[in-house]
């Protein structure tokens, strides 16, 4: 027999047997999940990326999320008339004690929907409106079938997570700007369920609110798009404690969770990262026109023991000693001479991480180079680039060449012959444990042959 048809009514608040704790299958949404993340996982976050943030990874952060939720109780989102999705949308904070964790709160609100799954649907069973189930049509009450009633469940959420960043382990990404994150959380759920009719979508149940403690977590994965701001993608479950989030009496499925997948978007306070480069002394080079101090005293030259000559009737004492006075003047000219190309000292320009264009900052220094090429026009120049150890040898050859060409690039631009510029990239600097001093381009002169 065929139940009544389904309107509005008046009831008392059903009592519900309590729901058993025991979830059947949990496992098979949790490996649903853990896919639907791989799957949609962007390959730049599975290799290491050369990019870094300019920002400290520690600090506070803020932001807004939004999701997708399916339940899963005694009804299902995954109903046997169709797929039944729901919507969240909520807010977090918190703070990041390294690149490695964090921890936030996070508040959400919205609603979902269920409907009976298909081996109970074929059942027959009923939902009488004392809020009971019964196999048969209730006689002497309003009673609708399950396959002729949906569950519509507000949902509000407000709890804690742990942000472990699986990145942040290793030292080629865990400056970068993604991160990949598991974040395991407990929340207390709110929920209030209205049964509904399918067809006409006429609210014949209300129950409640209902409060639950809920636990699980989230795979979230976040690109900076700046320094300051995010975007990620995060699936999760949360297991629910308590009765039957739907207001549907437990039959035979005792699960009681959501699952949802979803958007975050984030705003970050961290501040500048400390790594203004430090000119070394010895690079700081004066104007070319600048004496060095140790120019300024004259070589003393140590006395020649002279031996005894032998001087003709017909030569003079002025003859011989012209020639004498004339070798100790040029040697006298040639050290200092020496003295002079040995102070010779090019600045060395600094790069940022992964970059080979010129800062603003560097610019003084390429004056520099220029000057003293201006001033030794018979001088030729080797230009080393260097890296540091973060990358692979293969990019770090190429940055480190492209550095040097770039500095090259400069100086050729500024009137300097190409023929006396060598470019060359010697990739990452081992022996340097200073970072910022590692990436840079080197400028020494190119040896003659006497």
């Amino acid at each position: 027999m065929k139940g009544a048809s389904a309107v509005p009514v008046s009831v008392q608040k059903p009592s519900y047997p309590i729901t058993s704790m025991k979830n059947k299958n949990p496992r098979n949404f949790i490996l649903s999940a853990a896919l639907l993340a791989a799957a949609i996982l962007p390959a730049g976050v599975r290799a290491s990326s050369p990019d870094t943030l300019r920002v400290s990874p520690q600090g506070w952060y803020v932001g807004a999320e939004g999701g997708v939720p399916f339940g899963i109780a005694t009804f299902s989102g995954f109903g046997h008339d169709k797929t039944r999705a729901g919507y969240n949308i909520g807010i977090h904070g918190g703070y990041r004690f390294s690149p490695v964790l964090s921890a936030e709160l996070t508040a959400k609100w919205g609603a979902t929907s269920l409907s009976v799954r298909d081996c109970c649907a074929e059942g027959g069973y009923w939902l009488g409106s004392d809020g009971d189930r019964y196999r048969a049509a209730v006689v002497g009450m309003e009673g609708w079938s399950y396959s002729d009633i949906k569950s519509r469940v507000s949902l509000q959420q407000y709890g804690a997570r742990l942000n472990v960043n699986l990145l942040g382990f290793f030292g080629r990404t865990k400056s970068g700007r993604w991160t990949l994150e598991l974040s395991p959380a407990l929340y207390a759920v709110g929920t209030k369920a209205a049964i509904k009719t399918i067809a006409g979508n006429e609210t014949v149940l209300k129950d409640g609110t209902r409060w639950h403690l809920g636990y699980g977590g989230n795979v979230q994965t976040t690109y900076r798009l700046t320094d300051h701001l995010s975007l990620g993608i995060y699936s999760g479950i949360t297991a629910l404690t308590g009765k039957q989030m739907d207001g549907i009496p437990e039959y035979r499925h005792t699960c009681n969770l959501l699952w949802e997948s979803g958007v975050r978007v984030g705003r970050t306070f961290g501040g500048k990262r400390k790594t203004a480069i430090a000119t070394p002394a010895a690079s700081v080079i004066a104007p070319a026109t600048t004496v060095c101090p140790e120019e300024t005293e004259q070589p003393t030259i140590a006395p020649v023991p002279q031996k005894p000559v032998v001087i003709a009737e017909t030569a003079t004492a002025d003859s011989i000693a012209a020639p004498t006075e004339t070798t100790t003047e040029n040697r006298v000219k040639e050290e200092a001479a020496a003295q002079v190309k040995a102070a010779v000292t090019f600045p060395t320009v600094y790069f940022a991480f992964n970059r080979y264009n010129i800062a603003r900052s560097e610019q003084t220094k390429l004056q520099a180079i220029l000057d003293l090429l201006k001033d030794n026009p018979g001088m030729k120049v080797t230009l080393t680039g260097r890296c540091d150890t973060r990358g692979s040898k293969a990019v770090n050859d190429r940055i480190s060449l492209r550095r040097a060409e770039a500095v090259k690039a400069w100086l050729v631009s500024h009137g300097i012959d190409a023929d006396r510029i060598a470019a060359v990239g010697k990739g990452s600097d081992f022996e340097e444990p200073d970072a910022a001093k590692a990436r840079r381009v080197v400028t020494m002169e190119q040896k003659t042959e006497e």
